[in-house]
């Protein structure tokens, strides 16, 4: 997978996606996570494993090792992985510290799902088609 520690699929037409991306980038000061578009088909002949819906309805991560792991375990590998955070990554070990991340992580996720069905760009084909 080159240099990169993770690489972190993320979609490229979601505003909320596209910001995570740049806060992530803005804290990974060892450049160790890549991203890549859930859109491009290369990922999907790379990882025939991964469909382009499962990867439009949770946050997928690859590392190094090949590994995939989706929601709350991707972003917690992102929270032991980066610098900025990670000095607080001992929090996550326990198992109420878990629980907490993982409905942190589920709530995250029915928003930017809420926010992209009501996307008049991405989420919502039948509305864009009576605007354009």
């Amino acid at each position: 997978m080159s240099e990169f520690a993770c690489r972190v699929l993320y979609d490229s037409e979601c505003s909320l996606c596209n910001r995570f991306k740049k806060a992530i980038e803005l804290i990974d000061t060892k450049k160790q996570v890549e991203f890549k578009s859930l859109y491009d088909p290369k990922v999907y002949v790379d990882y025939p494993e991964l469909s382009e819906q499962r990867c439009l309805e949770t946050l997928h991560l690859i590392t190094s090792e090949n590994e995939i792991l989706e929601g709350p375990d991707a972003m917690s590998f992102l929270i032991k992985l980066l610098p900025g955070v990670k000095k607080f990554s001992w929090l996550m070990d326990s198992n109420s510290a878990k629980k907490a991340s993982k409905a942190f992580y589920k709530r995250l996720n029915e928003m930017r799902i809420m926010k992209k069905r009501n996307c008049f760009t991405c989420g919502r084909p039948s509305m864009r088609k009576r605007n354009e």
